[in-house]
This record gives structure tokens, C-alpha cells and sequence, in this order.
């Protein structure tokens, strides 16, 4: 065999041994980097896992105050529209009490005298404001006392015949007695009562 034969088959051999070495580099960096890749995997997988209550938490946090806020909204609406529906009914009660419906008005001032009369008792003692003595006068005399004050509200007040109990029948009295009521239904509707 020549030199030049034996240097190709060294060359040839050598070609083949660096082919193999570089193969098996490189099949042991592919396995390097899946194995990276495997824990790099299963430790975000565990950070996740970690944070995931974290994160399950804070939006629980960010829900609830969303929810707090919705109900703030709602109660206010519902106070702005309660006060709204108040103030509209106080205003008619007023036109109605002010002479823009006397039938009506009459009407409503013997109910009202009658409530008053039945939970003061007998002998009791009406006022009403002037406006309103010709309508009671003559119907209560002969169950009660009525006088007329000039700044009473519309509607009666009275008066038992001991002095322990006071029944105030007025419209404002009476408005006020409903809104707290309209407002502790409101505050049930929304979840808000005790």
C-alpha cells in the first residue's frame, strides 16, 4: 500500500470518527436540551400550580369589590330614586291639601281624623291646621275636642283624653312613615338588611 493510500484510508477513517463524534455530541445535546426542556416544563408547571391560587384569589378580590361597587350603585340609585318618588308625592299630597282637589282632600282628611280618633280614644283632642276645621268640625264634635292651628301641616294630630298618647296624622308624619318603610324594603331587595 502507497502512502498516499494509507494518509486517504487515515483521512477516511478519521472523516468517519469525527462524523460519529458529532453525532453522538450532538444526540447528547438534544437529549441536554428535552431534558431541559422537560424540567424547565415541569417548573413552570409548578409555578404555575403555586400561583394559581394567588391568582384565583386576587380576581375573587377584583370580583368582589366589582360586586361592592354594583351594590353602592344600586343603593344610591335606588336612594335617588325613592327620594325622586318622595318628593313627587309630597308634592301632589301639597296640591291636593292646598285646595287643587277639596273632594278629594275632604276624603282623605276623614280617614285620616278617623285613624287618629281610633288610636287616641275617645274624648280626644284634634288639631288641625284653619284651613281644614270646616271639614272636621262638625263630622268629630261629638267624638272629640278639634281646634285649629295656624302652622299645623296638613292633616290631624291627636290628642287622647289623658295626655299620654299623641298620634300625628299629617301628611309629613305619615310621607315619613312610608319612606322608611319603601327604604327598609329597598334595603332587602338589595341584600342590604339585617
Amino acid at each position: 500500500m502507497t502512502t498516499a493510500a494509507i494518509v486517504a484510508d487515515i483521512e477516511r477513517e478519521t472523516a468517519a470518527e469525527i462524523d460519529r463524534l458529532l453525532a453522538d455530541a450532538d444526540a447528547r445535546a438534544a437529549a441536554i436540551v428535552a431534558a431541559a426542556h422537560d424540567e424547565l416544563r415541569l417548573a413552570v408547571g409548578a409555578a404555575c400550580a403555586r400561583a394559581e391560587p394567588v391568582a384565583r384569589l386576587a380576581g375573587a378580590r377584583r370580583a368582589n369589590a366589582a360586586r361592592l361597587r354594583l351594590l353602592d350603585r344600586r343603593a344610591d340609585l335606588a336612594i335617588v330614586r325613592s327620594e325622586a318618588v318622595f318628593d313627587e308625592a309630597g308634592r301632589r299630597l301639597a296640591a291636593i291639601a292646598g285646595g287643587a282637589d277639596p273632594g278629594r282632600w275632604a276624603a282623605a282628611l276623614d280617614r285620616l281624623v278617623d285613624e287618629a280618633l281610633g288610636l287616641a280614644g275617645p274624648g280626644a283632642t284634634v288639631v288641625v291646621r284653619q284651613a281644614d276645621l270646616p271639614y272636621v268640625a262638625d263630622r268629630v264634635r261629638a267624638r272629640a275636642v278639634v281646634s285649629a292651628a295656624d302652622d299645623a301641616d296638613p292633616g290631624p294630630r291627636a290628642t287622647s283624653a289623658d295626655g299620654r298618647l299623641e298620634v300625628d296624622a299629617t301628611l309629613a308624619s305619615r310621607l315619613e312613615r312610608a319612606r322608611v318603610r319603601l327604604a327598609e324594603a329597598v334595603a332587602a331587595g338589595l341584600g342590604l338588611g339585617g
